[in-house]
C-alpha cells in the first residue's frame, strides 16, 4: 500500500470513489458500512489540495481511500463545519481550550469498500500525523450520528475522543478530536 499526496491526476478516481460511498447512492445494508457525506468537485480538491492537502492510499494504482486534511480557516467551507468549528471554540482536550491549540480538520475520509478492515484508514491516520504535527496539535472532525460504523473506526479502531455532539441543517454529529503527536 502506498501513501502519498494526490496529483490532479487522482481527482477523478477520489471523486468517483466519493460518488460511491455517499447515502443516496447506497443500500441501507451498505449505508452500514459507513457513507460520506461530502459532495466535493474538482475545484473543491485542487484547493485543498493545494493546502494541507489530500492524502491517498493505492495499491497496484488503483485507488484504496483518501483523506482531506484543511485548516480552520479553509473558504468556502460548509455551514456544518462551521457548526462544528463554533462548538470546537467551547471545548476542552487535553486539559486545554481547543480555542488556543492548533488545529486542523480532517476529513473527509473515504474508503473503498474492498479495502475495509485491511489496515487502510490506519495507515493513512499514521500519514496524517506523521504530515501534521510539526504544525498543529489536534485534529478534528464530525461524523453523522446516523454513520456509527465511522464513529466506531475512528474512536474504538484508531482511539480518537469524541468530545461532544452539535447540531447542523437538522442532523446531528459528533465532534471528534485527536492529537497529532499521540
Amino acid at each position: 500500500m502506498l501513501i502519498r499526496q494526490a496529483v490532479p491526476g487522482d481527482y477523478p478516481a477520489i471523486l468517483a470513489l466519493q460518488a460511491q460511498n455517499t447515502p443516496d447512492n447506497l443500500s441501507a445494508q451498505q449505508r452500514h458500512q459507513g457513507f460520506i457525506v461530502s459532495q466535493m468537485n474538482e475545484k473543491q480538491l485542487a484547493s485543498i489540495n493545494s493546502s494541507l492537502g489530500i492524502l491517498i492510499a493505492t495499491e497496484d494504482d488503483r485507488l484504496a481511500g483518501f483523506v482531506c486534511l484543511m485548516p480552520t480557516d479553509a473558504q468556502p467551507r460548509p455551514p456544518v463545519v462551521d457548526a462544528m468549528l463554533h462548538t470546537l471554540a467551547t471545548q476542552r482536550f487535553q486539559n486545554q481550550a481547543l480555542d488556543q491549540r492548533r488545529v486542523f480538520l480532517y476529513g473527509p475520509v473515504c474508503l473503498s469498500a474492498e479495502w475495509r478492515g485491511k489496515g487502510v484508514l490506519r495507515q493513512l491516520f499514521a500519514a496524517v500525523k506523521a504530515r501534521t504535527q510539526q504544525d498543529f496539535d489536534v485534529g478534528a472532525l464530525f461524523v453523522n450520528e446516523d454513520n456509527p460504523h465511522s464513529l466506531a473506526a475512528h474512536v474504538d479502531g484508531l482511539g480518537m475522543t469524541t468530545l461532544t455532539t452539535f447540531h447542523s441543517n437538522n442532523q446531528n454529529y459528533h465532534l471528534v478530536v485527536f492529537a497529532t503527536n499521540g
